[in-house]
């Protein structure tokens, strides 16, 4: 027989929600520390290297099948914090790298909100092939 059918839920309203949420504020964020002063966009190797981390390892995890919202929860606000701290609130390039990394957080769920989500069928409604073999020894 075959393996049972994952059956899909609706598209998450919540996930394009979030999703708006994070883009618009991330947005507003870099475009405002701009305006102040166009040399804030001028990052440091050390905030562009959190950067990086903290987009790429959002990437990452939701390649290997990570929600979303976990994702961002998970690996995306300790990411944060560390800057953060690092920086010492005091940095003005702190803002745009916030900036940044919502407007890129905001933009991965913008299309995964559309997507449907996948739900394992429940344990009792899989169909068994059959007896186990007994073992030959």
């Amino acid at each position: 027989m075959a393996r049972p059918i994952k059956e899909t839920t609706d598209r998450s309203p919540t996930n394009l929600l979030v999703a708006m949420v994070l883009l618009g504020s991330g947005s507003f964020l870099w475009i405002r520390a701009a305006l102040s002063a166009p040399s804030t966009l001028a990052l440091t190797a050390a905030m562009d290297g959190c950067l990086t981390a903290g987009i790429a390892g959002v990437m990452l995890a939701l390649l290997h099948g990570i929600r979303y919202r976990t994702a961002l929860l998970t690996l995306a606000a300790p990411i944060v914090l560390v800057q953060f701290v690092a920086s010492g609130a005091t940095v003005p390039s702190f803002l745009p790298v916030l900036g940044l990394e919502l407007t890129a957080f905001g933009l991965f769920g913008l299309p995964l909100s559309r997507l449907p989500q996948r739900r394992p069928t429940a344990p009792g409604s899989a169909h068994a092939m059959g007896p186990a073999h007994p073992s030959p020894s």
